[in-house]
């Protein structure tokens, strides 16, 4: 099932420009093909080194599950349709069609660890699942009087209990993180973007009506792309700030975001295909897929991003791959004490990021290559530049500072 367009407007919270300039030369985007059926479709997830998609290879839509550790994949093999993954911890779920005649679904759970399959709706009305924790979120939908009605659902695995959410019948495209929730709300096309509490029972409009795509969510933050101006843009939106930020401008549609800590990804036609795009929020870093094929709707986890590249047009299933994020460490470290009498002995702490290689030159002729060296003794006084130099994939960086030793 392909995710929901709908359209945007004006926010009224403040809006925050960042300019984006790509820092290839500083950060790397290594791609490793998993599938070669050419079959995975629309519908995929990853957490951990879970990886879950919608396949079609055996002549009906499947649930497939790979594990980036120890190279397996297992797959369900009823003969319906099962669509839509969404992966958490070892429980994958999905929106499954075996108990009606095509067009009745419900929401099913597959335990990795215990191996043991559960339905969890029986409505046959469950679509656009999600899961974070112990707690399942899927639209509910029935035929009213003139038209669809869509709400939203919430199941808890720990108290068996089902709640609904919302009642006022236009929800799409939920997306859960911890106790909140993200969703599309709205009909023909023109949707805003909403957020809910579950702690507080609390619902915050995040954008008016407009053009806007499925939202993702983190923490606080929400991310969509919107067709404010001729373009799409992708925007996020800050739950304990209350601002809005948008991270892209360019003359071409950027869509479908994810987020996952300071990273968000999206694909991006700015280079007159499809590529997938990331920009690190902490650091103002940006890169992209290089690969000439049209690259679409990355998920994102740590440092690990999804997406398919389909065999053809945008309609067409496709292979799923993964590009591992790299960007330029930062070397950062901590002494103490900075100043004494000798002997000194200091302790040195590193306060890196994204750092994979350790390199001490303490500047008494003394180096280290451990990331937490031991207690460091200076005998003769006398004034010492100590330097860190961390490296990853992406390069190299390079911290000093001044030991005194009286």
């Amino acid at each position: 099932m392909k995710k929901l367009y709908s359209i945007a407007s004006v926010s009224a919270a403040v809006i925050l420009f960042l300019i984006l300039v790509s820092s290839t030369a500083s950060a790397s985007f290594t791609e490793t093909r998993i599938t070669t059926h050419g079959t995975a479709d629309d519908g995929y997830d990853i957490y951990g080194n879970t990886v879950a998609w919608t396949d079609w290879r055996n002549g009906n839509a499947d649930i497939y599950i790979y594990d980036l550790s120890t190279k397996t994949e297992i797959h369900t093999t009823n003969t319906s349709d099962q669509v839509n993954p969404a992966v958490y911890g070892s429980k994958v779920v999905w929106e499954d069609y075996r108990n009606g005649n095509g067009y009745n679904s419900d929401i099913y759970l597959q335990d990795l660890s215990t191996k043991v399959q559960t339905r969890i709706t029986k409505s046959g009305t469950a679509i656009e699942p999600d899961i974070y924790g112990n707690r399942i979120v899927w639209v509910n939908w029935v035929q009213g009087e003139r038209e669809m009605i869509f709400d939203l659902y919430m199941y808890d695995l720990s108290t068996k209990k089902e709640t609904r959410i919302t009642t006022s019948g236009n929800i799409h495209s939920p997306a859960i993180y911890n106790d909140k929730i993200a969703w599309l709300e709205g009909s023909d096309g023109y949707y805003i973007v909403c957020a809910y509490n579950i702690s507080t029972k609390t619902k915050t409009q995040i954008t008016t009506v407009g053009s806007v795509n499925s939202p993702a969510i983190y923490g606080d933050r929400i991310v969509w792309n919107e067709w404010r101006n001729s373009n799409s843009d992708i925007y996020m939106y800050d739950l304990s700030t209350k601002k809005e930020t948008q991270i892209t401008n360019n003359a071409s549609d950027q869509e479908y975001p994810d987020i996952y800590g300071n990273s968000i990804v999206w694909h991006d036609a700015r280079n007159g295909y499809y590529n997938i795009y990331a920009y690190d929020l902490s650091k103002h870093q940006q890169i992209h897929t290089t690969d000439k094929l049209n690259q679409y709707s990355p998920k994102i986890y740590n440092n690990k991003v999804i997406w398919v590249s389909p065999n053809g047009n945008y309609n067409d299933k496709g292979d799923i791959y993964l590009g591992t994020l790299s960007y330029l460490p930062v070397a950062a470290f901590s002494a103490s004490p900075t100043t004494g009498n000798h002997p000194l002995s200091v302790k040195f702490t590193d306060k890196s990021t994204d750092a994979y290689y350790w390199s001490w030159n303490f500047g008494d002729k003394t180096t280290s290559t451990l990331q937490t060296p031991p207690m460091h003794k200076y005998s003769k006084a006398g004034k010492y530049t100590v330097s860190l130099t961390v490296k990853n994939a992406a390069g190299s960086n390079n911290k000093t500072m001044s030991i005194t030793v009286k």
